[in-house]
């Protein structure tokens, strides 16, 4: 199996205004989402390092390396509208061989490339703004840094540019973010990431910018 490896960059989540490289080809206005990814890099794999985007409030999911006042005073986790900062890059660690496409229903861990904190939750601690399950960076690593990818089509792996949810494994619940409960200072703007009991528009997330593993003879491409 030959493993290829290249940086994608995507400007916004708004598709149509999409800047593609590497592993992609240049998109027209009207042209589908399965049409700008180069055959072989359709889906997010093992061991590539991405960057999620909320859905609903066009933000990425970032480790502000801000500690909770409350809670567990582990870091706290939030989704913000700057797209170029380094602290929004994850690593999908899974137990698939490097450059597998995740499967829908895979386990994984993201953890947070700049400082190797794992995505984390608990039940017996509230977020800070909604009083929701709070979400958190962790710097060990135990099963609560455990997420189902659950895809939102009738899919067999995790694909690229397509919303999916991410069920804690240990509790049920699904990494939200709620646009309209934001932070004041220190990490101003920033909305607050939590989990919530049932999955919405919420709770949807996407893989847009990263560095991306790509199998060539992946069992996936043919889903």
């Amino acid at each position: 199996m030959r493993f290829v490896f290249a940086f994608v960059l995507l400007a916004t989540v708004h598709y149509t205004q999409a800047s593609l490289f590497g592993g992609t080809k240049p998109a027209t206005k009207d042209q589908a989402l399965d049409d700008v990814i180069e055959e072989g890099w359709e889906y997010v794999t093992s061991g590539s390092t991405i960057k999620l985007a909320h859905v609903k409030s066009d933000t990425r999911l970032v480790l502000p390396q801000v500690s909770y006042g409350t809670g567990s005073q582990q870091q706290a986790v939030t989704a913000h509208t700057d797209a170029s900062s380094t602290k929004n890059f994850w690593l999908v660690d899974s137990d698939s061989p490097r450059g597998t496409a995740i499967a829908c229903g895979e386990q994984v861990r993201l953890v947070n490339s700049d400082s190797s904190h794992n995505l984390h939750s608990h039940s017996n601690h509230k977020s800070p703004i909604s009083g929701a399950q709070e979400v958190s960076g962790f710097d060990g690593r135990d099963s609560g840094d455990l997420w189902t990818v659950e895809c939102l089509k009738d899919k067999k792996a995790w694909k690229r540019l397509e919303p999916v949810y991410f069920k804690h494994v240990e509790t049920g619940w699904y990494l939200q973010s709620l646009p309209s409960k934001k932070y004041r200072q220190p990490i101003v703007g920033h909305q607050e990431v939590s989990a919530a009991k049932k999955a919405d528009s919420n709770a949807q997330w996407m893989a847009l910018e990263g560095y991306y593993f790509s199998a060539r003879t992946s069992q996936a491409k043919k889903d």
